[in-house]
């Protein structure tokens, strides 16, 4: 079992790697990962979510920081829809909430659970608000051993892909080649590999896709209770 000392130090390693991509290319940056290594390893559920890239052309910032200031969150949580489905859903999976109990976006409560997860960019250095398919495949490319040190070290039990799955090799992730495909009526796609879920839905900014707030949280959400029951059973059968 990793200590938590040396799993932090690991995770202070990949920043320093973020950090010399900006370096080398002469840009900005944006630092991600773990928002609080010991929140994380303690948490209900291990969360990774896997996005494209910030959107933050003009500054260098980092997620571990920003997902631990209350000012950050009371200004963005509600008014950046990323952000805004990102918060409701890691309240709903880690909280086992239904919709009516999860916290306004602008309510501190609702801000606690983003501390317990990890959130990746496959892009290290910040675009705009449209992202370009074939930037964000060429940055998979150049940061691919980077991308799968992160997933190996933070070794989550519940990705959370936002339109992000195309771009990696199923290989990079435990169980996910030869996992059985199920789809909802949202259109999320899940596979469930007994020890971890993986699900790749739509960007949590989408519009225009037919479904509410509710609906794209809601669903995940369930995505992971049913997951959850499943384990559960299957643990309790084997001790039988």
């Amino acid at each position: 079992m990793i200590t938590l000392e040396t799993f932090k130090n690991k995770c202070n390693t990949i920043s320093e790697q973020i950090e010399q991509i900006g370096l080398d290319n002469n840009s900005h940056f944006v630092i991600d990962g773990i928002i609080e290594p010991e929140k994380y390893l303690n948490a209900k559920n291990r969360i990774l979510w896997v996005l494209k890239e910030a959107n933050s052309e003009t500054d260098t910032w980092s997620y571990l920081e920003k997902f631990k200031d209350k000012e950050w969150l009371y200004r963005c949580g509600k008014s950046v829809p990323t952000l805004k489905r990102m918060i409701y859903t890691t309240y709903g999976i880690l909280r086992d909430c239904n919709w009516n109990e999860i916290p306004d976006a602008s309510n501190e409560k609702s801000f606690e659970p983003l501390q317990e997860i990890a959130i990746i960019n496959i892009k290290k250095i910040p675009g705009s608000s449209i992202s370009e398919g074939d930037e964000i495949q060429q940055a998979y490319y150049d940061n691919q051993e980077l991308l799968k040190r992160q997933i190996e070290i933070y070794n989550p039990n519940v990705v959370i892909f936002g339109n992000t799955l195309q771009y990696f090799y199923k290989s990079d992730f435990v169980g996910l080649e030869t996992a059985e495909k199920q789809k909802t009526e949202y259109g999320n796609v899940f596979y469930d590999t007994g020890d971890k879920l993986y699900i790749h839905t739509w960007h949590p900014a989408v519009r225009g896709a037919g479904f509410t707030d509710e609906d794209y949280v809601m669903d995940i959400v369930n995505i992971v209770k049913s997951w959850m029951k499943n384990k559960n059973k299957a643990a309790n059968s084997s001790k039988l």
